[in-house]
């Protein structure tokens, strides 16, 4: 869980890192009900940050490599 957070972090997912640390808290408090609610959590903002980071792929093979631009004619 902590290389997920950490992670998460590095991209900016911040509710995914947080979600993170929820779950682990909870279950280190052996909160199995806090644990089961939290992973539910984990689960779906996982599923939104999974859809926006599809939609960010999807945009970059849209433009195609950096290298293609062309420069402006002087």
């Amino acid at each position: 869980m902590q290389q997920l957070k950490g992670s998460c972090s590095s991209i900016g997912a911040s509710r995914m890192k947080n979600e993170c640390m929820s779950f682990r808290d909870n279950c280190g408090q052996r909160s199995v009900e806090g644990c089961m609610g939290s992973l539910q959590k984990l689960k779906r903002e996982h599923a939104i940050l999974r859809q926006k980071l599809e939609s960010y792929f999807q945009l970059l093979r849209q433009v195609g490599p950096a290298g293609a631009a062309t420069r402006p004619a002087m």
